[in-house]
């Protein structure tokens, strides 16, 4: 992310046999929650993934996996999948004084 280069499989590419859509994205200070519908025509599994962003200036990673979530649903189903954040996910590592530091943002 940080080179703005395109994989050319991204990290699970072509596991499945259906498709999935991802709507209803609601977040706020300790939860983020999202609906995931099955639109193909079979039973299968999709992991749903969470990535978090912090300001430029921390110098964190632009993009940090904070959670992920394995769902299985029949064709034309869907779920909502949510997750809880802690204090620590919405933190980075103080070097100087080597503790967690809590970091604001939107």
């Amino acid at each position: 992310d940080a080179h703005k280069v395109e994989p050319a499989f991204p990290f699970g590419y072509g596991l499945s046999y259906s498709t999935f859509a991802l709507s209803g994205v609601s977040a706020d200070a300790r939860r983020v929650t999202v609906d995931v519908a099955n639109t193909g025509s079979v039973t299968a599994s999709e992991t749903v993934q969470l990535y978090l962003g912090f300001p430029p200036n921390t110098n964190e990673p632009p993009l940090q996996l904070k959670g992920f979530k394995k769902v299985s649903l029949r064709p034309a189903a869907s779920t909502r999948v949510a997750f809880d954040l802690t204090p620590r996910d919405l933190s980075i590592w103080d070097e100087i004084k080597h503790a967690w530091k809590p970091i604001s943002g939107r």
